[in-house]
C-alpha cells in the first residue's frame, strides 16, 4: 500500500519540476560529493509528491542544517526508516535532471521495440536485473552514441555498467533514469508466453514463478491441480486480494516443484495424503508455504500455496490511517502495560499494522525488551529481542508454550499472533495485569464483536480495562491513478454511503474506477490497496455492560466512547478520491450485507 494523497507522478518526457531548494543549512565548503547529498536532502525536504510524511519533513530539515557529512546523514535516514530507498532514488533521479518511471505508461513506447531487438545475452542481464532499455541513438553510420537505461538503484552500479557496456562502442554514452522494479517486471513480462516450458529445472522454474509473482505485485502463489483430473496445473497470482490466472505447467512440473520446495522449506516428510508447512527465503523476501493434498484420479497430487512475507515494517502514515486514528494507536502502543487487539479475516493487514504500531511507538529506543511469537515470525526488526516460532505439531512450541516461556524471559513488549482459545485469552491478560504490553489478534468482523468474543473466552468485566483498544479493519483497493474517471455528480450509491456515515459531500474529490483499466492497473481500474479502520477503548460503562453481561446497548456505549464504524473512515478515502462507493460495498461489512439484501 502506498502513501495516500500521493500526487499524479509527472509524465513520460515532462522535465521534472520542484520547488527551488530553500537557503537552509551551513556556509562550510562542500566537496562535489557533498553537495550532491546536501542537494538530495533539499529534493526530498522540499518534494511534495514523494510521500514524505511530517516526521520525516522534520528529521530532514535538521539533517540539512546539522554539519558534518551528508552522505552518513543521508545512510541514517534510511537506516531509521525515515525515509525509503524508492524516495532517495527518486531524488538522485531529479539531481541528475532523470525521467522517473513510475508506471507502466511511462515507459516510452520505442522501449517496447527495442525489448525485441536486443542481443539475447544482453537481453537476459536486463530482465534478471530489471533494467528497462528506453532508448538507443545511433549517428547516420549506425554508431551508438547514447543508450538511455531506467533502473532503481539511486547510484551507479560500476560492476553492472560495465556488463552492460560490453554490448556497446567504449564511446557511447549510458544514460541511467529511474523506475520502479515493480514497473521493470511488468515490462519484462509483458508478451512472455503463458505456458512454462516442460524441460526447465525445478530451480529455475521456482526462480521464474517467485520473479514474476514479484515484479506482478502478488501477496500470494496458488498453484492448483485440474479439477478435471487433466495432467496440468495452474499458477495463479493474488494481486489486491483478487486470484488471477497467469500460468500452466505439468503435473511433473508440479512434482518436480514439491520436492524442491520441501528441501529449500527444511519440511518434514510426510504422505502425501496429508498436509504439509515450512518457510524459505528466495528473492530477498521470506515465503511460507503450504502444500495441500488434492484428490486426483490416481491418487492425491500437491496444491502448492506460497505466501510472500514483507520484511520490512511501513510507517502508519503510509498504511492509510487518517491523523487522529494514529494518535489513538500511538497512544495506546506508549502504554506501560495492557492488551492491543487487532481484529479482522486473514489477509486484512493485521500483523502489518500490529508491527507499525509497535515500531513507532518504538521500544527499542527506551530499553524495552520486545519478544514476538508467530507462525512464522512476518517481520525482522532490528532491536527485537527474540522472535519465536510456533510448531503446533510439537508440544513444547505451541503458542501457549511458547507465550508461557517468554513471560519467564522478561519482556517488556510480547507480539502474539493469535489468541485462539480461553487459555490464551486469560494468559495474554495476566500478562497484562502482571505488567506487560501484548499487541495480538483476534478473529472477528468488527471492534464491538471482539468484546462479545472475549466474553465467549471468559475475559469480561474489570478484565476489560486492561483493553488499550482494539481496532478492526479491512483492505479495500486503490483507484488506478492513471485511468480512474473523474466523477462531477455523485451517484446515487455514493449518496447514500456518504449519508450512512455522516460524512458531509462538500469539497469531495470523487472518483471512479475505469471498467476497461489501463496497462497499469492490468485491466482492472485499481493499483493497490489501503487500510480503512475502526478503534474502540472499552470506558467504565462498556466494563459495567460486561459485567453484567449486557450487550443490547453495545454500540450506543461504544459510539459515546468515540467509537465510529471502519465504513466512516472508508468513506473519507472516498472523498479524498483514493477509492470508490463500489469498493467499499464488497468490504465493508454492513455495506456488502445491504447489497445482497437490497
Amino acid at each position: 500500500m502506498g502513501a495516500q494523497g500521493m500526487a499524479t507522478p509527472p509524465a513520460a518526457g515532462v522535465p521534472l519540476q520542484f520547488a527551488p531548494t530553500a537557503p537552509v543549512g551551513t556556509t562550510e565548503e562542500l566537496t562535489p560529493r557533498e553537495e550532491m547529498y546536501q542537494d538530495i536532502l533539499k529534493i526530498l525536504h522540499n518534494s511534495t509528491d514523494l510521500g514524505i510524511d511530517r516526521v520525516a519533513h522534520g528529521h530532514l530539515e535538521k539533517a540539512i542544517a546539522t554539519p558534518g557529512s551528508k552522505q552518513l546523514l543521508v545512510r541514517d535516514l534510511i537506516n531509521q526508516k525515515i525515509i525509503n530507498r524508492v524516495q532517495l532514488a527518486r531524488a538522485f533521479a531529479r539531481h541528475n535532471r532523470a525521467r522517473e518511471l513510475l508506471s507502466i505508461l511511462d515507459i516510452p513506447p520505442e522501449a517496447q521495440v527495442l525489448r525485441l531487438d536486443l542481443q539475447p545475452r544482453l537481453r537476459s542481464i536486463l530482465r534478471s536485473e530489471r533494467i528497462i532499455p528506453m532508448s538507443i541513438r545511433k549517428e547516420e553510420n549506425g554508431t551508438v552514441t547514447d543508450v538511455h537505461l531506467a533502473h532503481d538503484s539511486p547510484l551507479r552500479d560500476l560492476v553492472l555498467e560495465a556488463n552492460v557496456r560490453e554490448f556497446f562502442p567504449p564511446t557511447a554514452k549510458l544514460q541511467w533514469h529511474f523506475c520502479l522494479r515493480e514497473v521493470a517486471g511488468a515490462f519484462w513480462m509483458a508478451g512472455e508466453s503463458e505456458s512454462i516450458d516442460s524441460d526447465m529445472e525445478a530451480e529455475a522454474l521456482l526462480d521464474r514463478i517467485i520473479t514474476n509473482a514479484i515484479d506482478a505485485r502478488s501477496s500470494d502463489i496458488h498453484i492448483d491441480p485440474s479439477i478435471k483430473g487433466e495432467p496440468r496445473a495452474i499458477i495463479k497470482y493474488r494481486i489486491d486480494g483478487f486470484v488471477h490466472p497467469k500460468e500452466v505447467i505439468t503435473t511433473e512440473q508440479l512434482e518436480r516443484l514439491r520436492v524442491r520446495i520441501e528441501n529449500l522449506a527444511r519440511m518434514p516428510k510426510v504422505n502425501l495424503n496429508y498436509a504439509n508447512k515450512g518457510a524459505f527465503t528466495r528473492s530477498g523476501y521470506d515465503w511460507r508455504v503450504q502444500i495441500q493434498p488434492h484428490a486426483g484420479r490416481l491418487g492425491p497430487v500437491p496444491r502448492i500455496v506460497l505466501r510472500r512475507l514483507q520484511p520490512d515494517v511501513m510507517p502508519l502514515e503510509v498504511l492509510g490511517y487518517p491523523a487522529d486514528f494514529i494518535e489513538k494507536i500511538k497512544s495506546a502502543a506508549s502504554a506501560p502495560n495492557g492488551v492491543i487487539f487487532w481484529t479482522g479475516p486473514t489477509g486484512s493487514g493485521k500483523t502489518e499494522a500490529i508491527h507499525a504500531a509497535v515500531v513507532s511507538a518504538n521500544p527499542m529506543a527506551k530499553g524495552l525488551s520486545v519478544h514476538t511469537i508467530e507462525d512464522p515470525p512476518e517481520k525482522r526488526v532490528p532491536g527485537y529481542a527474540v522472535q519465536m516460532e510456533i510448531a503446533s505439531e510439537d508440544e513444547n512450541r505451541t503458542g501457549l508454550q511458547l507465550l508461557k516461556s517468554s513471560l519467564r524471559a522478561d519482556p517488556d513488549v510480547v507480539i502474539f499472533g493469535e489468541v485462539r482459545d480461553s487459555e490464551m485469552a486469560k494468559l495474554v491478560f495476566e500478562a497484562a495485569n502482571t505488567g506487560h504490553l501484548v499487541f495480538t489478534t483476534l478473529h472477528t468482523n468488527t471492534a464491538l464483536d471482539a468484546i462479545a468474543r472475549l466474553d465467549e473466552m471468559g475475559v469480561s468485566g474489570f478484565l476489560l480495562s486492561y483493553i488499550r483498544g482494539i481496532a478492526a479493519q479491512r483492505l479495500v483497493r486503490r483507484l488506478c491513478g492513471h485511468c480512474k474517471v473523474t466523477m462531477a455528480e455523485p451517484d446515487e450509491y455514493t449518496r447514500y454511503v456518504f449519508d450512512r456515515y455522516g460524512v458531509p459531500l462538500t469539497g469531495a474529490n470523487l472518483f471512479a474506477a475505469n471498467h476497461e483499466g489501463c496497462a497499469n492497473c492490468n485491466y482492472t481500474g485499481y493499483y493497490g490497496r489501503i487500510a480503512t479502520a475502526e478503534w474502540l477503548k472499552p470506558t467504565k460503562e462498556i466494563v459495567e455492560a460486561s459485567a453484567e453481561k449486557n450487550y443490547a446497548d453495545l454500540e450506543d456505549m461504544a459510539k459515546r466512547a468515540g467509537w465510529q464504524p471502519m465504513g466512516r473512515m472508508g468513506v473519507l478515502h472516498v472523498k479524498n478520491g483514493i477509492t470508490d462507493a463500489a469498493e467499499l460495498s464488497t468490504k465493508i461489512l454492513e455495506l456488502a450485507a445491504e447489497t445482497l439484501t437490497g
